[in-house]
């Protein structure tokens, strides 16, 4: 597998291609890497500052700390893709990927069942709230961990990413890229996420509140929307994109989506914490 200039009777040993960590292009995603986890856990420090206030507590509560660790996690996994890959980092690229997306949306989808109980069910959320909120709604984000944890072994067991050595896409290098085996599989595994977020989605995105309410409700369903939006484009690409920029879009999708759900979800309650103190009362948060 070696390659020879035009009209050269030498021939040379082919270079390995992958996205090196020294590159421009990777000092650039890891410079966008480091100031998302930065706002990430400044989020999370002011949450924690401020977790027996109304707004926090009206937005989740400790689930809100849950949900920004997985966030950070899932920002730190942009580091399983710069590097030399092997088919050990190939296996687990998209399970820590879908573990720690579904660990956030897990918070996003109890409090959508919250606020679908609230707003459509009244005489019924007195009966049922009590599964969604206190120390019940760690065992419902358990049981969404759990129920992906276990299309993360079907897609270990069905056919993970492996590692291939590609010599036709580039003149004089071979490329290294993990390849997909089984769609099937990992259709499954992202998939459920996707049912996770179209679930959130569809409890929130018709919700009303008074002028005098904050909508909650409201953050959750653009967090959502841009999700959908990055993955429509991500499986686009990724499909069909064999080179080193597979991993870009990858690292890429994943900051994207963590920004998105920062930018729409927990920035805003923060500019109230912040900003507007006068705002973060109960009467702002009941029901909203």
């Amino acid at each position: 597998h070696q390659w020879s200039p035009v009209r050269s009777t030498q021939c040379y040993d082919r270079s390995e291609r992958y996205l090196f960590w020294n590159e421009p292009l990777t000092i650039a995603l890891l410079t966008l890497m480091s100031i998302t986890i930065s706002l990430t856990c400044l989020t999370a420090v002011l949450f924690l500052k401020n977790l027996e206030t109304p707004l926090v507590q009206a937005s989740g509560g400790k689930l809100n700390l849950f949900a920004l660790f997985t966030l950070m996690l899932l920002c730190l996994s942009c580091c399983l893709y710069i590097g030399k890959p092997s088919n050990n980092l190939c296996m687990i690229q998209q399970v820590v990927y879908a573990l720690c997306l579904n660990g956030c949306f897990s918070t996003f989808f109890i409090k959508s069942l919250e606020i679908t109980l609230v707003t459509e069910f009244p005489r019924c959320a007195p009966t049922f709230l009590h599964w969604v909120t206190q120390r019940r709604a760690w065992l419902l984000v358990a049981l969404c961990l759990l129920t992906e944890c276990l299309f993360c072994f079907c897609y270990l067991h069905l056919g993970p990413d492996y590692l291939v050595s590609d010599y036709k896409s580039l003149p004089t290098e071979v490329l290294l890229v993990c390849n997909t085996e089984s769609w099937f599989a990992f259709g499954l595994m992202h998939g459920y996420n996707g049912c996770l977020a179209f679930v959130c989605f569809l409890c929130t995105f018709m919700v009303q509140t008074s002028g005098k309410k904050y909508n909650i409700a409201r953050g959750i369903t653009f967090a959502i929307l841009i999700y959908f939006i990055i993955w429509i484009f991500f499986i686009a690409i990724f499909a069909t994109l064999k080179t080193v920029l597979r991993s870009v879009t990858q690292i890429g999708t994943i900051l994207t989506t963590s920004l998105g759900i920062l930018g729409t979800y927990y920035i805003p309650k923060c500019y109230i914490i912040l900003l507007k103190p006068d705002l973060n009362t109960l009467d702002y948060f009941r029901n909203s």
